[in-house]
């Protein structure tokens, strides 16, 4: 299974830039909040699966997301309208320990930033007590959060917490500049907090499920073609269009139909109907070829729609 990486890794961290703000943060949820894909908490970050929160300060405003692997982006305001500081967390799979986070960072870091330079890198835990790896560094953003590039952008200070559920890597990043992050910024960091009582499989309608063992059986056959053929016209993930997915699928080696899984079965953790649409979330049980080693992958928040009495994917597009 050390191949199921997948397309997620594409933009494991998604980071940018710097300012000063003084946060306030929210207090941390109940067990049967909603996630903020649902029912967005000024403050709070609610993820699905792997269930948790992480507090950040209510003023900051939410920045949409470019890429797979992010979840959640928000930014403060500095008086030069550049965006600062950025909180980005992302969940995406991986069978690395957190010792060897450079394996999986490094490669998306010198895509984005220059100057790199690595101040700290420690163990730690988040604030429930699960096992971490904190990792503070500098660097200079070659582009801001847009896109577009930046020139004679100044050096930036971050501070990246890192955690994992299954193979799911959860992925908390504080960015700033100039000088080093204050106490008040790591403390959105450390604020992280799983909640397992929000992990419990739910119940979805026969036809939901019947999708959910159509996708399944279409990935275990290895059928693309008919793989595609679940996925709306519309759909958008993160701002991949259903073509990209198709490629993803038929050409990377890390994609599960082209790792060959044996067996494949959805769990479902997290699911709000809405009309024509449905919010999920929850994660993927694969089985490899091979040992036939069952890994949980996450799902991460997705929707679905139904078209001309058909379910269709149609990826976390507002």
């Amino acid at each position: 299974m050390k191949r199921l990486i997948a397309v997620s890794l594409i933009m494991a961290a998604v980071v940018l830039a710097g300012g000063v703000l003084t946060p306030t943060h929210a207090q941390s949820p109940p067990n049967d909040l909603k996630p903020t894909f649902i029912s967005p908490t000024p403050g709070l970050y609610v993820n699905g699966w792997p269930a948790f929160t992480v507090s950040y300060p209510k003023e900051w405003v939410e920045v949409p997301q470019t890429g797979p692997g992010g979840v959640f982006m928000a930014a403060g305001t500095h008086p030069d309208s550049y965006p600062s500081p950025v909180l980005a967390i992302a969940v995406f799979p991986a069978p690395l320990p957190l010792e060897e986070w450079a394996k999986l960072f490094m490669p998306v870091w010198v895509n984005i930033f220059t100057d790199i330079k690595v101040l700290s890198d420690k163990p730690s835990q988040s604030r429930d007590g699960t096992p971490a790896r904190e990792v503070e560094f500098e660097f200079v953003p070659k582009y801001d959060l847009a896109g577009h590039s930046i020139k004679n952008a100044p050096k930036n200070c971050g501070l990246q917490l890192m955690t994992k559920k299954d193979v799911a890597w959860v992925s908390v990043m504080l960015t700033d500049y100039p000088g080093k992050l204050g106490e008040d910024l790591r403390g959105v960091a450390s604020s992280l907090t799983f909640q397992p009582g929000r992990e419990e499989p739910v119940q979805v309608p026969p036809d939901v499920r019947a999708f959910f063992d159509m996708g399944c059986a279409d990935t275990v056959n290895g059928d693309v073609k008919t793989l595609m053929t679940h996925f709306s016209d519309r759909f958008r993930h993160s701002g991949a269009s259903k073509g990209f997915y198709e490629q993803i699928f038929r050409n990377d080696p890390a994609s599960p139909i082209q790792m060959g899984v044996i067996s494949c079965k959805a769990t479902v953790t997290v699911f709000e109907p809405r009309v024509d649409k449905a919010y999920l979330d929850g994660f993927w049980l694969y089985k490899a070829k091979g040992d036939g080693t069952a890994v949980k992958m996450p799902m991460g928040f997705q929707q679905i729609i139904n078209e001309h009495g058909q379910w269709m994917w149609f990826g976390n597009q507002k």
